[in-house]
């Protein structure tokens, strides 16, 4: 298929992308409270070991994704199957992506226009990307990183001065209940959500490192969700993250540079848009990808437009406010994820290492 190679730069460069998705604007780790930033350490750092497993995984059958593993070393009925309840997971996620990015322009842009038109014209997009291919989007990445970076330097430099260092005091004064469940959240969003590129990183043409991509990604992404978030707090405090849905256009209406810089709130709207745009993209991609894989359709292209629709349709009927939608994903997404983001994927790695060491003595 054309238009289906990505380089090593641009997987890493998706894999940034993705991570800041949503939380850019939403922060993470926020049952800490003022110890938030601790959370998103501890996060990153428990991270690291579930991608070196994704990495392994992938090393020990280059050219295939998690579709083609499950196949192999369950065989193909079993793998099937579990490769159907992959494609749930991922849809769902897209879905709550969606409905994130309909309640912030609902809220934040288009507040008298009916969210399901700017997110018609925004699921076209996808479905166009998608029809082009990872390829394209992949070029497309490589541009738009750089005005995320802009903006989000930019913003945090104005932002210094508003700044006030007793807003994290009294560290761990909630005790460490709190910082772990804190991490617990962060590190099954946004960052066990990588999990998805296990399901497309079949695409990379000559892969030297799995490593690289996946660790390089998550220490830049994630720290730019520290930054972002530790910024949050330094300039509202915890209690009042508590109470917003969306802190960091909060803290940018702050920016007043007499008559010469104000209203910025349109730069955090870019930077999510396209972060989001990268998010939800590979979701789609994930799940279309699966279903070809499941049906043994020889291209993915002929299905993209269903898929899209109907998580558009899906993400506005799974939740029916913005109340519940936050709820759930504090205090239910954790818990869920665990099993498709962790379990799932280490039962994979177990198998595979052990159908590796078994090729080897029979070799």
């Amino acid at each position: 298929m054309k238009n289906e190679a990505i380089s090593e730069r641009q997987a890493t460069i998706l894999i940034i992308l993705f991570i800041i998705g949503t939380s850019f604007l939403n922060g993470s780790g926020i049952q800490a409270k003022q110890d938030a930033w601790i959370a998103i350490v501890i996060a990153i750092s428990w991270s690291i070991i579930l991608l070196l497993m994704f990495c392994r995984t992938l090393s020990l059958y280059p050219g295939k994704d998690l579709f083609d593993i499950l196949q192999i070393i369950m065989g193909k009925w079993i793998g099937k199957i579990i490769s159907i309840l992959m494609i749930l997971f991922v849809f769902h996620d897209g879905a709550l992506i969606l409905r994130s990015m309909s309640e912030f322009t609902n809220i934040l842009i288009f507040s008298d226009t009916p969210a399901i038109v700017p997110m018609f014209f925004f699921i076209i997009l996808i479905i166009w990307s998608l029809k082009a291919g990872i390829e394209v989007l992949g070029k497309w990445s490589e541009f738009f990183i750089w005005i995320v970076f802009i903006i989000f330097l930019t913003i945090f430099v104005l932002c210094l001065s508003q700044m006030n260092i007793s807003r994290l005091k009294p560290i761990l004064n909630n005790g460490v209940s709190p910082l772990l469940k804190g991490a617990f959240s962060s590190f099954s969003y946004p960052f066990g959500e990588t999990v998805v590129f296990t399901m497309v990183f079949s695409n990379i043409s000559k892969v030297k490192s799995y490593k690289k991509i996946f660790i390089v990604g998550l220490l830049i992404g994630g720290g730019l969700i520290f930054f972002a978030t530790l910024g949050n707090i330094l300039i509202l405090g915890s209690n009042t993250i508590s109470r917003v849905y969306f802190p960091t256009p909060m803290v940018t209406t702050l920016i007043n540079l007499g008559d010469f810089l104000q209203r910025l709130e349109l730069t955090v709207v870019i930077q999510f848009l396209v972060c989001v745009f990268v998010k939800i993209n590979i979701c789609t991609f994930a799940v279309c990808n699966g279903i070809s894989k499941i049906f043994e359709f020889d291209d993915y292209k002929f299905i993209a437009t269903p898929v899209a629709l109907l998580m558009l349709a899906f993400s506005f009927f799974v939740y029916k406010s913005t109340i519940e939608m936050s709820s759930w994903t504090v205090d239910i997404w954790p818990y869920y994820s665990f099993c498709f983001e962790v379990i799932i994927p280490l039962v994979i790695y177990i198998l595979a290492e052990f159908k590796n060491k078994n090729s080897k003595i029979t070799a």
